[in-house]
């Protein structure tokens, strides 16, 4: 099998399949689901209410999410848990603890293993997350740390309520919030700086290095679900292209895609450009995916936020994934290149 995340079709034929055994047959989770929900024990009444917020606060779904990011030195840890973070906005749930399974290879020094936990800690910190364990060791068996990271919250009642599956999700826009290939530009602009420092200023590729502090920023999610988003998908691995076609597949319809709505910064356009990779398909942690009935009216809101969102495209019947260029038309393929690891090893 390649590198990174398994296809659909292995997902389903090899990993789902026998999930779905021990769910007994639920659909629960499923792809593009991002994150999971569990009704939490008593849901149905007996929780004590002094007052309505803190009964709609405590009256909520018990939500799990993990991501695995490996080979990102001391950014490793963070990068997981920032992936674990938005995949729960992406339900509408406020992280409250977290866990990190952390596996170093043997030449690395106790201090950079220090370095790695604290960038970790000052990410929690920042989100108001407690630590509620995890597991620390030392294996011959990797060459560069693998951080997977397990986050728990709760979301509202309102919120699990409004985000509940649906039968039909077709004729919705689809909204994107910041830009295209967000985490994959900052970390070729940290990861390779010196090599691009011969064609572009160092201002520059500082400035695209500095755009990681982007993909911590998910407040978008919330406000989205609050205006009546019926989906909401937090893209990473895969790129636009990667997080719309498991959009699509989560909402089992086609798309509608305009391609010159898709936003875009220069920083990326750049960079894209000098490692000669698609900009759609490059990871784009930070960039979130809505699908409502009034897409103008949710990036209105958004804007009121100084959050950048755009609508670009709608949903439709059928399975035909379409991104249209002008007159050119390209269908969107489950098999995706995700360009950043493309990249990466060609430059081991």
């Amino acid at each position: 099998m390649k590198s990174g995340k398994v296809s659909d079709t292995v997902l389903r034929r090899s990993v789902l399949q026998e999930v779905q055994k021990v769910n007994q047959g639920t659909g629960i989770p499923r792809v593009g689901s991002g994150a999971g929900l569990l009704l939490l024990s008593g849901a149905d009444g007996g929780l004590a209410r002094a007052g309505q917020e803190t009964e709609e606060l405590r009256y909520g779904i018990a939500v799990s999410a993990m991501q695995t990011v490996c080979a990102e030195g001391l950014a490793t840890a963070y990068l997981a848990a920032v992936r674990a973070v938005n995949s729960l906005a992406a339900k509408a749930a406020r992280p409250e603890y977290a866990l990190a399974a952390v596996t170093v290879p043997e030449t690395m020094e106790e201090s950079l293993l220090r370095k790695m936990y604290e960038r970790y800690g000052v990410y929690l910190r920042k989100q108001k997350i407690k630590i509620a364990g995890g597991h620390t060791a030392v294996s011959g068996a990797v060459s560069e740390p693998v951080v997977s990271v397990s986050m728990t919250g709760t979301v509202s009642k309102t919120a699990a309520r409004h985000l509940k599956k649906q039968e039909d999700y077709t004729g919705l826009d689809v909204v994107m919030t910041k830009y295209c290939g967000l985490g994959g530009t900052a970390l070729l602009a940290g990861r390779f700086e010196e090599e691009l420092e011969k064609r572009y200023p160092r201002r520059f590729i500082a400035h695209a290095a500095e755009l990681l502090e982007y993909t911590e920023q998910n407040e978008e999610a919330y406000l989205a679900a609050k205006e009546g988003a019926v989906y909401l998908h937090a893209a990473a691995e895969g790129g636009v292209f990667g997080a719309l076609w498991e959009l699509a597949e989560y909402a089992e319809c086609g798309l509608e895609i305009d391609l010159r709505a898709i936003p875009i910064l220069q920083e990326t356009v750049e960079i894209c450009e000098y490692f000669d990779v698609n900009p759609y398909q490059l990871r784009t942690e930070g960039c979130f995916l809505f699908l409502t009935e009034h897409g103008g009216r949710l990036c209105e809101r958004l804007a009121e936020h100084e959050i950048a969102a755009a609508v670009i495209g709608k949903t439709v019947p059928g399975l035909d994934r379409a991104v249209r260029n002008g007159e050119e038309v390209r269908y969107l393929e489950p098999n995706r290149v995700e360009e950043y690891e493309r990249v990466r090893a060609q430059r081991k």
